[in-house]
């Protein structure tokens, strides 16, 4: 007993000698006024210069923390109140970040910052988030690690910094794309930086077996477009360390050789040793590796993972990780369009329970942002009403714990609208949009308030809450081979029906109603004259679906209307079914990529007020419950109505099928979604229109062999011969 707990000792003390809990780099805390920061907007990112270079950190402010309540539950009369933690419109108290040597790094404009700690000089260089995709969105203080080491610091030195028509080496100059009226110029002579992430095979919830000093490794391969001169390795909170004794960090070694993707001739071999990964990190760790001197050739990376050898620990780690990378992109670029559950939906609690969540703000079901985000594109239609005379001067918006913007009140008929156009707050979606693609696509909900008990009592109504933007279905750049041989395009777009009707009596049931439905367009080579329709429709949790969807689909050529027929038989996919549906499977297998990790990566917490659920392809049943009628219309459209009975399944996937014109073969076509409406519960919703680009540019395919992958449709990275049809995993990189 004796020998074994000696031996016990001595495993513990190598562990903590090995760094299993390791100091790592403390964190250097400021007084934000010191800092000259207080007051600003929380849009703030930061570079530090160290391991040789220099590379983007993560900066922590103090949060504020405000209580929300669902829009499912404030009419409840027991509303549940979760308190939020989010960044506050304008930054007070601490500022914190990771220290880097004493020397500003080079970036277009920033505000370099030389502060003391214990004796020794350290520098960070603030920049604005919105000017540099690399470097991460500042979060709340309250997300920082667990047991990390915080030091109180003070500025000794401050000064502007920025290079004239420089930017950041290897990051490259960041155009924000524009977003106006759609048009086909605006597709076909876009260009931009393309910000996305992907899972690799093997770091996708990887479980790595340790057993005592020996070396365990995790690989995998992607190949990165050229002009792209960096890439960032994100861990997700899904990440963790299950060792005997314990953990407060993963102690690991990163290995990235580079190869001319090309030629297959190497290029270096980069090692980052001694990276200590937090045990399930919040809200991610991110490692960048600088790849700027090659920026202009196609590459491929070979990446390994490793728990090092000569550092003793048993147990698992389970890595999770994504890859996050801004891309160049030109020629093409897609529109999407979210809705979000709630609209036409009156959140009026029962009289005197209003009082529970005076002064919260209203928690609205997140929005998705598609893989391939154009950097700039977002914009956002936001309409809140309410008559109370008591109405707040302004409201604020967040998605998720990132500060969009703050809306004053305006008064029409004796009422008040708190109004978001088009042209307000790109840099605030752009940085929640940067933030959920560091975790792989993880959905943000929407908070806006807070709103007072007279607000409550009186009634508030939420008339529309729509994101729309630009994004590319691939990061392949035009003259990829998979365009010219294998071309997949797609166009789709997403909304949302939900309503609660109270009865307020305890005997008595609520009836809650809820479904997500993505139209998604789908086309290969030049059939994106004919493409294909698919629909799937998701239940929220604890709901029952909406009765019905209609839509009608109508195509335009120069803006002039062009008839459409019928072609192919429409109805319900059932999993195995015929194999002329791989083109449905693909497009399942995108949905599930988009959503699939979102319970690994957030809180339960948050989740619970995202509430919508993961759809993956195999929950897809035999849906008997389900009907599609399909007729064409007077005016040439297509029209599509799907009646989904109470004993339907959660998700539900509808082929379309595909439609005919008379069109010739150089004519351009553009086809459009139109009169949406839903049905939940007696109460219509309707949608906007929405028009759907997929390939303007169908006509002037590249010769060019190069690029020849899928990333963002299939959710990790193909290298090889992909399946015209399908994701292929055999391949993943």
């Amino acid at each position: 007993m004796i020998r074994v707990l000696i031996a016990v000792i001595a495993l513990l003390t190598v562990l903590l000698a090995a760094g299993q809990i390791p100091p790592g780099k403390p964190l250097i805390c400021l007084n934000a006024s010191e800092a000259g920061l207080e007051g600003s907007p929380p849009m703030l990112a930061g570079f530090v210069v160290g391991r040789g270079g220099q590379e983007p950190v993560q900066l922590y402010v103090n949060g504020t923390v405000i209580n929300v309540v669902g829009i499912w539950d404030a009419n409840s009369t027991k509303p549940q109140i979760q308190n939020i933690t989010v960044l506050p419109p304008a930054i007070k108290g601490l500022i914190c970040f990771q220290p880097g040597d004493p020397v500003p790094a080079r970036v277009a404009r920033g505000l370099y910052l030389e502060v003391e700690a214990r004796g020794r000089r350290y520098g960070v260089t603030i920049i604005n988030a919105s000017d540099d995709p690399a470097a991460p969105p500042a979060v709340p203080l309250e997300y920082l690690p667990r047991d990390v080491e915080v030091i109180r610091g003070r500025v000794v030195a401050k000064r502007e910094v920025g290079e004239r028509g420089g930017f950041p080496a290897g990051l490259g100059r960041v155009e924000v794309m524009q977003m106006i009226q759609p048009s086909q110029s605006l597709f076909r002579d876009f260009s931009g930086f393309i910000i996305a992430s992907f899972k690799l095979n093997y770091t996708d919830n990887y479980v790595l077996n340790l057993y005592g000093s020996s070396e365990a490794c995790t690989k995998g391969r992607f190949i990165l477009p050229n002009g792209t001169g960096w890439f960032t390795l994100a861990f997700t909170p899904a990440t963790r360390a299950d060792v005997y004794g314990g953990a407060s960090y993963l102690y690991l070694t990163i290995r990235a050789s580079v190869y001319d993707a090309d030629t297959d001739k190497p290029l270096a071999n980069i090692t980052l040793g001694n990276i200590y990964v937090p045990n399930q990190p919040r809200p991610w760790h991110l490692v960048t590796i600088d790849l700027s001197q090659w920026t202009g050739l196609t590459k491929r990376i070979d990446l390994t993972i490793c728990k090092p050898s000569g550092v003793y620990v048993y147990g698992k780690y389970v890595i999770d990780a994504v890859v996050y990378a801004a891309v160049p992109a030109k020629s093409y670029a897609e529109p999407f369009a979210l809705e979000s559950p709630g609209r036409n939906t009156l959140v009026k609690p029962p009289t005197g329970s209003s009082q529970l969540f005076n002064g919260t703000y209203l928690a609205i079901p997140g929005l998705t942002p598609p893989p391939g985000y154009a950097l700039g594109s977002a914009r956002a239609s936001i309409v809140i009403r309410t008559c109370s005379p008591r109405a707040p001067s302004s409201v604020n918006i967040y998605w998720g714990p990132f500060y969009i913007g703050t809306v004053s009140r305006i008064q029409v008929d004796g009422c008040y609208y708190y109004v978001v156009t088009p042209a307000d707050f790109r840099g605030g979606f752009d940085a929640a949009v940067r933030s959920s693609l560091y975790l792989g696509g993880t959905l943000h909900a929407v908070y806006i308030g807070p709103f007072n008990n007279d607000v409550y009592n009186t009634g508030l109504r939420i008339d529309q809450l729509r994101i729309e933007g630009l994004y590319r279905p691939e990061m392949n750049a035009r003259a990829s081979r998979i365009f010219k041989d294998y071309a997949t395009n797609w166009g789709y777009m997403t909304l949302s029906s939900f309503v609660t009707v109270y009865t307020y009596n305890p005997n008595v049931p609520i009836i809650a109603y809820g479904s997500k439905v993505d139209i998604k367009f789908s086309a290969h080579g030049l059939s994106y004259r004919t493409p294909r329709l698919i629909i799937a429709v998701q239940k929220y949790d604890g709901m029952v679906h909406c009765g019905s969807i209609s839509f009608v689909v109508r195509a335009y050529s120069n803006g002039q209307p062009v008839t459409l027929d019928p072609d192919g038989t429409a109805g319900v996919y059932q999993q195995g079914g015929n194999s002329d549906l791989l083109w449905v499977d693909l497009l399942v297998d995108f949905i599930s990529n988009l959503l699939d990790e979102a319970k690994n990566a957030v809180s339960q917490l948050v989740l619970k007020v995202v509430s919508w659920v993961s759809f993956t392809i195999g929950f897809v049943q035999a849906a008997s419950f389900v009907g599609v009628d399909r007729v064409k219309t007077q005016d040439g459209g297509v029209s599509y109505t799907i009646s989904i009975g109470s004993l339907a399944p959660d998700a539900i996937v509808i082929d379309g099928a595909t439609f005919s014109h008379s069109l010739p073969s150089d004519a351009p076509i553009e086809f459009r979604i139109e009169r949406i409406q839903t049905s939940c519960a007696g109460f219509t919703h309707s949608f906007g229109d929405y028009s759907i680009y997929l390939d303007p540019m169908a006509n002037s395919l590249s010769t060019q062999y190069i690029h020849a992958f899928r990333t963002f449709t299939c959710g990790k990275q193909e290298i090889g011969w992909p399946s015209i049809s399908v994701c292929t995993p055999s391949i993943y990189g």
